[in-house]
């Protein structure tokens, strides 16, 4: 297939990871691929050093080049045109050829809204993507009129899960912002410290609240028990490193790459039941999952992990296998490509 994505965010994120993932993929199993995007972006950046072509718009001018943008995808005689974000979805409408499919996938935080222009959009959309069972529940009530398809995302993997260390460590890897839960995270770990000898908790990433959280540690007492490492180089080693992972997210996850590596890993995950993550971790089988922004109920669910060293080992493996079968890259791709052909197919009729 000749496939485009289009993926107009400045920033890495969720979303960015789903496509590039896909886009990589789909190239590495034979299929033209083009990723297009803002020019200078950090996204569009990682594409190119991934290998892909790429195409790309200053920040106000996609419009503004909309023949040339249009020409460009007909001369390269674009199948399905994928739009990642809302932006790039309009464009996507405005330049694809007409015998092309246009594909919308849906990993937003924010749910659908079904005004007057969402209706006409996807109307004109021959399918919608859903990246988690939230978004395609209200995306079906939305356009009841559209084909709508779920497709979770695909990470990755080390080829073999590392042994599980005996130490009591707990690993969250994250950019450092409120929606990501260090808070909650920092206070399961006060609750934590008197009761589980040699606790150690590291928080990996980067961000603008990571001077606030290391602020903290000391009126805590968490200074040698909690450790910011900063953003780590290599993350499988990373996450080897700990017994237990944690995504303690207040809001958002629509698309939570972090679950995902950590259930690669093989090990057992503690995750808030916000977003896709019901969909990925199965509860009391590859992990555990709590309220959001309850440290009472993260501790207990960590404490219980480490009391229990068998149950813990038990998730892990639990947790690559469901990885293997259902987030691995191979899963993601057929399941993409099996929508992507529909689509086409249905253009046909």
């Amino acid at each position: 297939m000749n496939i485009i994505h289009l993926e107009d965010e400045p920033w890495d994120s969720g979303i960015a990871h789903y496509a590039l993932t896909l886009a990589v993929e789909q190239a590495r199993q034979g299929h033209r691929v083009e990723f297009w995007g803002l020019s200078g972006s950090s996204v569009l950046k990682d594409a190119e050093s991934r290998g892909l072509k790429t195409r790309g718009w200053a920040a106000i001018g996609a419009w503004l080049s909309i023949m040339t943008l249009r020409r460009d995808m007909a001369a390269f005689g674009a199948e399905v045109v994928n739009a990642h974000t809302g932006a790039s979805h309009v464009l996507a409408l405005a330049v694809a050829p007409a015998k092309a499919a246009v594909i919308r996938t849906r990993g937003d935080a924010r749910m659908p809204k079904a005004g007057f222009l969402a209706r006409l959009a996807a109307s004109r959309t021959t399918t919608l993507i859903a990246a988690n069972t939230e978004l395609q529940a209200r995306l079906e009530e939305s356009f009841p009129r559209s084909r709508v398809r779920l497709v979770c995302p695909g990470v990755p993997g080390p080829e073999a899960v590392a042994p599980m260390p005996s130490a009591p460590c707990v690993g969250m890897i994250a950019r450092f912002d409120p929606v990501k839960g260090h808070d909650t995270l920092l206070d399961a770990a006060e609750i934590l410290k008197p009761e589980v000898s040699g606790l150690q908790v590291l928080c990996a990433g980067d961000g603008a609240d990571l001077g606030r959280l290391r602020g903290r540690l000391q009126p805590l007492g968490l200074e040698g028990t909690v450790r910011l490492p900063g953003r780590v180089e290599d993350k499988w080693t990373f996450l080897a490193s700990c017994r237990i992972g944690v995504v303690a997210s207040t809001g958002s996850e629509a698309v939570s790459r972090a679950a995902l590596e950590w259930m690669a890993a093989g090990r057992p995950l503690v995750a808030s039941r916000v977003g896709g993550l019901a969909d990925l971790v199965e509860h009391d089988v590859t992990g555990l999952l709590v309220p959001p922004n309850d440290a009472d109920a993260l501790a207990e669910a960590v404490r219980s992990l480490f009391d229990d060293p068998a149950r813990a080992e038990k998730m892990g493996a639990a947790a690559r296998a469901r990885w293997t079968n259902h987030f691995s890259l191979e899963p993601f791709y057929r399941s993409t490509q099996d929508v992507y052909a529909e689509a086409i197919d249905s253009l046909s009729r």
